[in-house]
């Protein structure tokens, strides 16, 4: 049991709460424009990407990590304004695909240039430093994004459900004609969407940073398995984000542990094939009201 825990789950856990944040962001868009970003996941690695250059730039770090996140919310209003925002709930879903594919290319070429595509030691995130907890090995940035995902989930739910600007954005999604009628601006749900979006990357990249080396391929990563995490969950569900994300952590660890490393993506598709069959709108997804 003490090998399955040190072996699978707790590592599984970890990976799964990274893949849950990245899915929670792509959740968090996609709940109120229809649009999945397929470059929130070189969103992730902007965060420490910035940090470490306006550190390097001199800024001491806290100022380089208010700098990273203007740069953060920058960047995603200007990626709503090109790539998201055109295709709202627009039924386009091959135009916002490929806007959103260019901007993460583009995203990955920018990151390579400050230090040409090399790796870089992220050392101002969360300590990785392990310590025994009841007899298991863990790190402070591992538990951190356990924590992370359910509070930032937590804080998303509570958002959308009892906020005026939550209930706003969630009228978009339901009724975009509906909600325009009485004066709720598309545009500006758009931008709120993102910009959450762009936090929850944000938050997401420190802590990717804190375990693992920067590096702008990282983020092509993360953009597969969150995707997959969230199309298991539920497109548009936050808290079917969540489970996705740990169903696809623990899933893939179990995997590589005990089979090889050669089906981990064999047995996260084949989960996808048998969710989509059996739930054709995910774990927690919703099939769209059609009014006639």
């Amino acid at each position: 049991m003490h090998d399955f825990l040190q072996s699978v789950l707790v590592p599984g856990l970890t990976d799964g709460a990274i893949y849950g944040l990245v899915a929670v962001g792509f959740a968090t868009l996609f709940s109120t424009t229809g649009v999945i970003n397929f470059a929130h996941g070189q969103m992730v690695m902007l965060m420490p990407m910035s940090v470490l250059v306006a550190m390097q730039a001199g800024l001491p770090t806290w100022l380089a990590y208010v700098v990273a996140l203007v740069v953060m919310v920058g960047v995603a209003l200007t990626v709503e304004w090109s790539a998201v925002r055109p295709f709202v709930q627009s039924g386009q879903s091959v135009s916002w695909l490929l806007s959103t594919l260019a901007v993460s290319v583009i995203l990955a070429e920018l990151l390579a240039i400050p230090y040409n595509g090399e790796s870089r030691n992220f050392k101002h995130g969360v300590s990785a430093h392990r310590f025994d907890l009841a007899g298991i090995g863990v790190s402070p940035a591992e538990l951190a994004s356990i924590a992370a995902l359910f509070v930032v989930t937590g804080l998303l739910v509570g958002f959308y459900r009892y906020t005026r600007i939550g209930l706003e954005l969630r009228a978009i999604a339901d009724d975009l004609d509906g909600a325009e009628a009485v004066g709720i601006s598309r545009a500006r749900a758009s931008q709120i969407a993102m910009t959450l979006s762009a936090l929850v990357a944000a938050v997401t990249g420190v802590l990717v940073a804190s375990t693992q080396l920067v590096t702008p391929s990282l983020g092509l990563s993360y953009t597969f398995y969150g995707f997959v995490a969230t199309a298991i969950g539920g497109m548009g569900s936050i808290g079917g984000a969540l489970v996705g994300g740990l169903i696809v952590g623990v899933l893939s660890q179990a995997m590589g542990v005990y089979v090889g490393s050669l089906v981990v993506n064999l047995a996260v598709f084949a989960l996808l094939l048998v969710v989509y069959v059996i739930r054709p709108h995910g774990l927690f997804g919703a099939a769209p009201v059609r009014a006639v």
